[in-house]
């Protein structure tokens, strides 16, 4: 039975390691690319906290979209509210509507518990097109 030498072995060994690490970082990479449709940055979608401290309890919340710097009618939007931690339930506004030169507003939505939060925008444009625009804040009691 023919036998290897330790050195070849060794580098088989090196040779597939680095194919993995290779490997590895060009997956890695290609998953931190942003989806084509959230680098557009002619559709911004601005997430803004009306209620001034943000506190436990109701809160208005505006959502201000444009299109290539004009504002966005007929939008649809649906609005959550998630704390940083695990294990708590979202906060889901009722209805957001439309007040028209691109704002929508919800004064349905409600801080159930101090913390940081992340409020999340999800968008669908008239003409289908969606985007998500968020804003993180910090609630009192």
């Amino acid at each position: 039975m023919a036998r290897y030498p330790t050195t070849t072995r060794r580098k088989r060994g090196a040779t597939l390691a680095w194919g993995l690490a290779i490997l590895s970082l060009t997956l890695l990479l290609a998953g931190c690319k942003p989806p084509a449709e959230r680098a557009d940055a002619s559709r911004p979608v601005e997430v803004v906290l009306l209620t001034t401290p943000a506190r436990v309890g109701p809160a208005a919340i505006e959502v201000r979209l444009t299109v290539a710097g004009a504002p966005a009618s007929g939008a649809t939007i649906g609005l959550v509210g998630d704390m940083t931690h695990a294990g708590m339930v979202p906060v889901v506004a009722p209805a957001v509507v439309e007040l028209g030169g691109g704002v929508y507003r919800t004064e349905g939505f409600a801080f159930d518990m101090a913390g940081d939060w992340v409020i999340t925008a999800d968008v669908r444009y008239a003409d289908g097109v969606t985007r998500q625009g968020s804003l993180a804040v910090s609630v009192a009691r």
